[in-house]
């Protein structure tokens, strides 16, 4: 594989070898080039940002969500997105994936790759079918109980595999953290007895804590205990908190990557019977509406999901419509005079 380039830079070369190896006229340059400038600022709006994340980092599911972000945007401004601007979008960016895909910027499996390329191509010609941005609650429900309904395994690495998927799930549910955060996080990071996870890999290289359920918490301790078993020392303390239980990873401890969360996620969606499977932003978005409609505290989304702005973090958190009348007749209907 092709060293990985960050994604503004994969983009730029994209828009130059346009010209240069495909003879592309100037004003199908420009057009491609603003499509994919919107492209880049809904990955900033996901907290993906495109000048520090590399093309190793990119996740087939966001791409895949790009048009139904800009329907999104579109219907908020009581406006409908237009044929024409999807296919043109779209053409950039199947474009583009597979100019990172011939190139080796992005390695994806085979089967994959043409199932992300279809699936955009697909979207050309009618509007996306409207995907929730935030996972119901059914859903997640859904995804838990596929992994809690797997029977016990004879041989240990599919044991362990069952034990790990419960216990990402439940962590990605009720922390919030980033899959980055994830894959990083190791043993010492993990304090049982408070339910906190030490996240020492943050963005900006920021610290913090993020704090687990006790469903989380019992779930991750139950995969360590099975994991681990007769370990012991300090080294075990460095071992990775998730590992890959795959017949590639062997007899060592090696880390779980971003792309094994994904495919661990698909493969549930799937045993549940989804026709989508969620994405570990999902899941962030949903941890940041779940607190902000408990609380209503802005601040404590922010510093829980490690946002250095506000802004950020309202581009998560959503308050339901539920919420909102609520709110709205709290503060007018029972201070409003009667009429009469």
């Amino acid at each position: 594989m092709t060293e990985a380039l960050g994604l503004r830079s994969a983009v730029l070369a994209f828009l130059e070898s346009l010209a240069i190896r495909y003879g592309r006229r100037p004003r199908t340059i420009q057009t491609y080039r603003t499509a994919l400038q919107r492209f880049l600022e809904y990955l900033s709006a996901l907290d993906v940002d495109p000048d520090q994340r590399t093309t190793a980092d990119l996740d087939p599911g966001i791409v895949r969500d790009f048009i139904t972000y800009l329907e999104g945007r579109y219907r908020e401004e009581g406006r409908t997105l237009p044929a024409a601007t999807r296919q043109t979008y779209l053409a950039a960016l199947v474009g583009w994936v597979n100019f990172l895909l011939d190139e080796g910027l992005w390695e994806l499996p085979p089967e994959e790759a043409r199932r992300l390329v279809r699936e955009l191509r697909s979207q050309r010609g009618r509007p996306s079918p409207p995907l929730p941005r935030l996972p119901r609650e059914e859903i997640l429900e859904a995804l838990i109980q596929a992994a809690r309904s797997r029977p016990p395994a004879r041989s240990r690495g599919k044991e362990l595999l069952r034990l790990r998927d419960l216990a990402m799930l439940l962590v990605l549910r009720s922390s919030g953290i980033r899959v980055g955060e994830l894959v990083a996080l190791r043993r010492g990071d993990f304090d049982p007895a408070q339910g906190i996870l030490w996240v020492r890999h943050g963005k900006g290289g920021k610290e913090r804590l993020a704090f687990l359920d006790r469903a989380a918490a019992q779930a991750l301790q139950a995969y360590l205990q099975a994991r681990d078993a007769g370990a012991r020392g300090k080294a075990v303390d460095h071992r990775p908190l998730f590992a890959r239980h795959d017949r590639g990873a062997g007899d060592v401890v090696r880390p779980l990557t971003p792309e094994g969360v994904r495919r661990a996620l698909m493969t549930l969606a799937r045993e549940a019977g989804l026709e989508e499977a969620l994405t570990p932003h999902q899941f962030r978005h949903y941890f940041a509406t779940r607190i902000l409609e408990a609380t209503g505290d802005l601040a404590a989304v922010q510093d829980l999901l490690g946002h250095a702005s506000p802004t950020t973090t309202r581009r998560y958190a959503r308050v339901s419509p539920k919420r909102l009348r609520a709110v709205h007749r709290q503060a007018f209907e029972g201070s409003e005079p009667d009429p009469r």
